[in-house]
């Protein structure tokens, strides 16, 4: 909690920001995916095994950028016990005058996954055994809106058809902030939204201001007590300014994006969360590079290391643990 709030520490802590998964994590708490997708007893199993297994300072639900999707009208497959869920087909998609109606707020557990995203936040916090954050995922609004629209659909009407862009953004973030002003009363100590539709890869920075950083300003606003961690992905170093603009309290960020810089960029004013690549070292690498690796982001100055972005279900508990031991062993230069 002192190293999101950017304070003085002996080290940084080692967490599981994005997906924390593995289908070892899996076999040790007996919780399977994609079972665990609709089970709030499997989710938390999971989530509550990863500090014992994995030494991931952390614990967190659920593993998916998709329910909130479900939850509007997207069909979604769960995958399988190495894949996440993924939006297969909307209702909405490239249709420009969308009726798409919101849900009364006390409606909410009723749609899609929520209950069981819900329950198994409660299950962490009256199970957890050990005194480590809690952190429940969500999707950013302008992510949410390309499922909704099509991502490609969305992507062409800022620039053919704003209005129609903007109408999706809003209906997503409207939704996204009445979702998180339930899950503030649930108790969690961080919310960890992950928009990388936002994405300099899919965006300008100028179209980041227009499209999404409103929508997230707007879904944070209500939250009082929570912590907001925001992840996008790729190499996010020329945007880095308009991504702090929205205030979050920490940044997750890509092994894509410089670790020197963005922590001078930082200058303090924003948590650094990252961002030890998922593929390589974490996947493909051995134990000595993953440790060289969180060495790297720590010696940059981020104030939590973690896995860049979601972790393979495939990635070794051996390459996790030197991740986590060369953060136990370290001291700041």
């Amino acid at each position: 909690m002192l190293a999101m709030r950017c304070k003085d520490v002996d080290r940084p802590p080692v967490c599981g920001m994005t997906t924390t998964a593995t289908t070892e994590l899996m076999e040790y708490t007996n919780s399977y995916w994609p079972d665990a997708h609709k089970s709030a007893r499997l989710m938390a199993n999971i989530a509550l095994g990863a500090y014992d297994f994995l030494g991931l300072e952390s614990i967190r639900v659920p593993y998916c950028l998709s329910y909130e999707a479900e939850a509007l009208g997207c069909t979604v497959d769960l995958g399988k016990v190495n894949s996440t869920p993924m939006v297969k087909s909307s209702p909405y998609k490239g249709n420009p005058d969308p009726n798409i109606e919101l849900p009364d707020p006390k409606d909410l557990l009723k749609l899609g996954r929520n209950k069981q995203v819900a329950e198994s936040a409660e299950l962490i916090l009256k199970e957890k055994k050990h005194d480590l954050p809690t952190l429940l995922g969500v999707t950013g609004p302008f992510t949410i809106a390309g499922h909704l629209a099509g991502t490609e659909s969305l992507i062409l009407w800022t620039l053919t058809e704003p209005d129609v862009a903007h109408k999706f953004a809003k209906i997503a973030a409207d939704y996204e902030r009445m979702w998180l002003e339930f899950v503030e009363t649930i108790g969690v100590d961080s919310i960890q939204m992950s928009e990388p539709t936002a994405s300099y890869d899919m965006i300008s920075p100028d179209m980041f201001d227009e499209f999404a950083a409103p929508n997230l300003r707007y879904v944070y606003q209500p939250l009082k007590n929570t912590m907001q961690i925001l992840h996008i992905c790729g190499n996010m170093l020329p945007m880095l300014p308009n991504m702090f603009a929205v205030k979050p309290t920490g940044c997750s960020l890509e092994e894509k994006t410089d670790s020197f810089e963005a922590v001078k960029i930082a200058n303090k004013k924003v948590a650094l969360v990252g961002n030890v690549g998922v593929v390589k070292p974490l996947l493909m690498g051995t134990p000595e590079e993953c440790a060289e690796a969180a060495i790297h982001s720590a010696d940059a100055g981020f104030n939590i290391i973690s896995a860049g972005c979601g972790m393979s279900a495939l990635i070794k508990k051996e390459n996790v643990w030197a991740m986590v031991n060369a953060i136990r062993n370290y001291k700041r230069p």
